[in-house]
């Protein structure tokens, strides 16, 4: 799943990254650095014209912010925008959290390299602006371990082909499976649980968690030694 992610990177960044993608002369001053972007929150999205523009997170009704890769071309809500509105979306990383006594705990997922990362999404119309939803699939590798769900990661290899409108519904769809030859791989770190409230955007939030943080849920006392 993908709940809250985050989107820093300035033009010159996201130009070396995707040369493709068509910035506004004035983008590091119009979208400023977001650290930790919620649902019903825009930020910038890439559609079939190339160009980075703000769409809202979400299609305007409850859990529609992420799309099952395995349902989305049959569920009435997404299925014709699958077929003539894709999008990415572009990323520095996402969080994740694993429920504790105390709380929930973060996580930080990042591109190794910690490179921009698009994932793929799609777009519709709500009240005269444009709103999108990322598509998730099961979780493979080291994020299996924190949730079931991840988001779709497109590859700087799919990314032109993802937008291609004349796609069929079979092909767009294969852009979805792994690939196990090309597989990618995640950096996962925990992080503060500042991020856990939606009014924290600085980038603090991607401290990695303190001692105290990261012990909180241990046992408080070692097990008895076996007689």
């Amino acid at each position: 799943m993908c709940g809250r992610f985050s989107f820093f990177a300035r033009r010159a960044d996201i130009a070396a990254a995707f040369p493709f993608v068509l910035l506004a002369t004035d983008f590091d001053r119009s979208v400023p650095p977001r650290y930790n972007i919620a649902p019903t929150q825009p930020t910038p999205i890439v559609r079939g014209d190339f160009e980075a523009s703000l769409a809202t997170w979400g299609f305007g009704i409850p859990h529609s912010f992420n799309a099952r890769a395995e349902t989305i071309a049959e569920r009435p809500l997404f299925r014709r925008s699958f077929v003539e509105r894709p999008a990415l979306v572009p990323a520095n990383g996402w969080f994740e959290w694993e429920p504790t006594p105390s709380g929930k705990r973060p996580f930080y997922i990042t591109a190794l390299d910690e490179a921009p990362i698009l994932f793929a999404g799609v777009w519709e119309m709500r009240d005269r602006a444009p709103c999108f939803s990322i598509l998730t699939r099961a979780s493979r590798f080291e994020l299996a371990a924190i949730h079931h769900r991840e988001p779709v990661v497109i590859g700087h290899e799919d990314a032109l082909r993802w937008l291609d409108l004349s796609l069929s519904p079979r092909e767009r769809g294969e852009l979805l499976i792994p690939r196990a030859e090309s597989a990618a791989h995640f950096s996962v770190r925990e992080v503060r649980r500042l991020v856990n409230d939606i009014r924290n955007d600085a980038a603090e939030v991607l401290e990695p968690a303190t001692g105290a943080e990261s012990a909180r849920d241990l046992p408080l006392f070692s097990p008895s030694p076996e007689p």
